[in-house]
């Protein structure tokens, strides 16, 4: 919330807080209009991807002229862990268990599960991309059933399985299929404008975005120079470690203008 003012008055900003890039357009308009007022720099390359250099290829992609036709991508390190290690034999709420205990997800779950931290990086990569999305613009579909949304937090830990006969459901026809699960969020041109969604895909075992491994995020850009082909982007996407490279690199690209 101190962002704009902080920046309105000539301090320089690093962050990796979603909230005033990937909530309302009326607060990302807030910081560009601040950074330009205050002649000062943002630096929020670690609001998506940790350390990947996500905002940064599709910033000077477009610095250099290109245009950017799509974004597809798992953005949510913890969403990547659990379709990565689910077999569709095990309890999908044992899964979440060992993500949750082992540090992956937010203490309650239903954060990463109902897609809305997605929702806010697919929002701060599509405004990257030019095109200035409202919150409500974005199709989020949750994986929290409704009755376990409903509850509070000290009862959600026993009620997790009702997680499990969706989950497997859709598991199982992914496999009949030979497909892989992953939860994607895409933005992508639909006639004369924008298509943007946040959900889970099954994707064909070649899909750019079906690999990885552990809590990869794994981003492919389609633009102008890559058309037939994407650009790929791939690796660790959560973890302390990394996520202080992206705010250091911030940090001194910002001190070394």
């Amino acid at each position: 919330a101190r962002h704009a003012g902080w920046l309105s008055a000539g301090i320089d900003v690093v962050t990796a807080c979603k909230l005033a890039r990937g909530t309302a357009l009326s607060d990302w308009r807030a910081v560009e209009d601040a950074c330009a007022l205050g002649d000062s720099r943002y630096g929020d390359a670690a609001t998506v991807g940790a350390g990947l250099p996500l905002l940064r290829s599709i910033r000077e992609l477009r610095a250099g002229g290109d245009r950017i036709h799509a974004v597809a991508g798992v953005l949510s390190g913890s969403l990547a862990w659990l379709f990565n290690y689910y077999d569709g034999l095990r309890p999908f709420s044992g899964f979440v268990r060992q993500a949750r205990d082992a540090g992956y997800t937010e203490p309650d779950p239903r954060e990463d599960l109902s897609g809305e931290d997605v929702r806010r990086k697919l929002l701060i990569l599509a405004r990257a991309a030019g095109v200035p999305l409202e919150q409500d613009a974005v199709e989020v579909e949750s994986l929290v059933p409704a009755g376990l949304a409903a509850l509070p937090r000290e009862a959600v830990d026993a009620a997790l399985p009702q997680l499990d006969p969706l989950l497997r459901e859709r598991y199982a026809q992914a496999y009949r299929n030979g497909d892989t699960l992953r939860f994607i969020a895409r933005l992508e041109r639909e006639g004369a404008g924008w298509s943007a969604k946040v959900g889970l895909a099954a994707l064909a075992a070649d899909h750019p975005l079906a690999g990885g491994a552990g809590t990869d995020n794994r981003v492919a850009i389609w633009s102008d120079r890559y058309d037939a082909q994407p650009l790929l982007i791939q690796g660790p996407g959560a973890g302390a470690t990394v996520t202080a490279a992206g705010l250091l690199d911030d940090a001194l690209r910002i001190a070394r203008g």
